[in-house]
């Protein structure tokens, strides 16, 4: 058995300003664990989440540095917002160089293991190095150990999930951990926290699985300081009043799948692998109400989380969909269900549970599920390919064949896919590469910039890539507002003219939720960034205005944006699969297309202080004080 422990004092705290200004770094490879001191002004400048994490990969990751070496960085990262009891507090951020994207990788997740991390007495946890053996790490307050996790490998995210908790001896600890999938190192493979929630996109559980980790479990006992509990406790208990009331009767009710049905008839859903507009039938079917009577749905919150927008649901028949757990969320929807028009909600959910199991984003197995169809239809890919199956739209028993493939690395289907869609579509040939929806390697989440202009410019220029939650402009159709950043009007869905400031405003919004690790779905309760700002001065007594928070979240974009300058992006690499491009003839977007987006691009170049070629201004960089 390897196994290390080292007993850290916790020493002198420093009471007032809600961080331990501590980092706890573990080296596998040596078994070395060790404590830092991280200074305030670092976290003021970069607050945490994915500040703080892209941070650390500017400052130690390289490019020479393959994202399942063992010198790539695997950062767990808390924000000043888990020192908060508050709604929408419970998030925190992963990251590292994605194998999906050889870029800034970045994915956040809730349930209570980010709260557990601060908790122990540390803002942010860095892995590196490679383990010899499967191991698991646990953190209980001042005492960290490497344990053993030999038993657990091959077992899924579940199963394995419970039995280190119980093997751990720690009553109510967090868990992170991985599938199968993370451990055979598949690019999409992701970290399954506490069996609820997911840090999804980007592949990060296979840079876990690379490091031969099986778990991080966490527990901790210790209260952060603050600079005015008073204040903060009153903030919490009049924030979390608003957010329930605004959010019972639809979002808590139905969760995310509430959305289902009016996205199909914007023409937001990416249907039959983004070649129509609508398919309502199905839509009814996948969504909520029948979503939520089919399934038995009830609300499953994250700690401190007035609003429960994760789905518990429990399938009694047919047997072979028999289950009980976390449902599918509209992602999983969107990509296992319209992309693939499969419109069976109970083999949706199966599916939507191996992949949690097997520890894979739920966007793209759908993609390339979705991608296959496609390339067998247009006679691009054999069924040889792909292990003799012969997967046609809305094959729901090939589907989840494909899926265990893919979970288990196996031949065909497994390892075509198993580095991403676009290896697996270079394979296949030009014209197949045409039809694989993706930006800089990342897969398309289920919105389409056909439907919402600024949607395009935010996809195209994401530090992660395509990511629907760091930006999210199209709530702005739906009167969900930044007036504190400028965004004060209702804005039309088919406005390309001032696309590019509506989507840089959403981005550095979604940039600062992910740094100070908060929920950006509270928005839709009446959470302003104002009180936001309140809460982030109640905890630091920093004293921020308005205009030293928004700075702050353009110079962390900056930031992430020069990571992936130095790993190679540019223009070139800013831009949109052609399918985008065409129009659909019928519907509520027909004829619809984000045009002009190289006149776009330009303006939105010049709005951000980045040059004709995507890199960040030095003026700019100096101006925000980047370093």
């Amino acid at each position: 058995m390897f196994e290390i422990q080292a007993t850290l004092a916790i020493g002198d705290e420093k009471m007032g300003n809600g961080f331990w200004e501590k980092v706890l770094r573990v080296d596998l490879t040596s078994g070395t664990i060790t404590e830092e001191r991280v200074p305030e002004e670092i976290w003021k400048r970069y607050l945490g989440g994915g500040g703080y994490g892209a941070k650390v990969l500017y400052d130690e990751v390289g490019p020479e540095v393959g994202a399942l070496d063992d010198e790539n960085r695997l950062i767990f990262s808390t924000g000043p917002l888990q020192a908060a009891r508050q709604t929408g507090a419970a998030k925190f951020t992963v990251v590292a160089k994605s194998p999906v994207t050889g870029i800034f990788g970045e994915s956040a997740a809730g349930a209570g293991w980010g709260v557990a991390l601060k908790r122990s007495g540390y803002d942010a946890l860095i892995i590196q190095g490679k383990a010899a053996t499967p191991s698991y790490l646990l953190i209980h307050d001042n005492t960290i150990e490497i344990r053993d996790a030999a038993k657990y490998w091959g077992q899924d995210a579940f199963d394995s999930s419970d039995q280190i908790l119980e093997d751990s001896g720690l009553e109510k600890a967090s868990i992170c951990t991985i599938g199968q999938a993370g451990e055979n190192t598949v690019a999409i493979a992701c970290i399954v926290v506490d069996k609820h929630s997911f840090a999804g996109r980007c592949g990060l559980g296979a840079v876990m699985g690379s490091k031969n980790l099986k778990a991080v479990v966490t527990k901790g006992s210790q209260n952060v300081p603050v600079h005015d509990q008073e204040k903060l406790n009153g903030i919490n208990k009049n924030i979390g009043k608003t957010v329930h009331e605004n959010t019972k009767d639809w979002l808590r009710l139905h969760g995310t799948p509430f959305v289902e049905v009016g996205c199909d008839a914007d023409g937001d859903t990416p249907t039959k692998n983004w070649r129509e507009a609508h398919w309502p039938e199905g839509a009814e079917k996948l969504g909520s109400p029948n979503y939520t009577d089919t399934l038995n749905a009830k609300p499953h919150g994250c700690a401190y989380c007035v609003v429960g927008c994760h789905r518990d649901i429990e399938i009694s028949e047919p047997e072979a969909y028999k289950m009980k757990g976390p449902g599918p969320e509209y992602e999983s929807l969107g990509m296992l269900g319209n992309s693939c028009l499969m419109d069976d909600v109970k083999a949706l959910s199966h599916m939507n549970d191996l992949c949690n199991r097997y520890g894979v984003d739920c966007i793209s197995m759908g993609s390339f599920l979705a991608f296959t169809m496609d390339c067998l239809e247009n006679g691009y890919i054999k069924p040889a390919d792909i292990g003799g199956v012969e997967l046609k739209w809305g094959d729901k028993e090939n589907m989840i064949a494909l899926i265990h493939d893919l979970g288990n690395r196996k031949p065909g289907f497994g390892e075509l896919f198993a580095d991403g869609i676009v290896p697996a579509a270079k394979q296949l040939g030009d014209k197949a590469l045409e039809l694989a929806p993706h930006v800089k390697g990342l897969d398309l989440p289920a919105h389409d910039p056909r439907a919402y202009f600024s949607l395009a410019l935010n996809y195209a220029t994401g530090s992660v890539g395509p990511h629907h939650e760091r930006g999210n402009p199209q709530v702005a159709t739906a009167g969900f507002l930044l007036p504190e950043a400028g965004v004060t009007e209702i804005v039309d869905r088919f406005q390309m003219e001032n696309s590019e400031f509506v989507a840089a405003k959403y981005q550095d919004y979604g940039t600062l939720t992910q740094a100070i690790c908060h929920c950006k779905f509270m928005l839709f309760g009446g959470y302003s960034m104002t009180v936001l700002l309140d809460s982030v001065n109640a905890i630091t007594g920093w004293e921020w205005t308005m205009d030293d928070m928004l700075q702050t979240a353009e110079r962390i974009f900056t930031l992430q944006r020069l990571v992936n300058v130095t790993y190679g992006i540019d223009r070139k690499d800013d831009t949109l699969p052609a399918i985008i491009f065409k129009p659909s003839e019928e519907g509520s977007r027909a004829g619809k297309y984000p045009h002009d987006f190289d006149a776009a691009l330009d303006r939105y170049y010049d709005l951000r202080g980045w040059d004709q070629n995507g890199v960040p201004k030095q003026d700019t960089v100096d101006s925000l004080g980047v370093f």
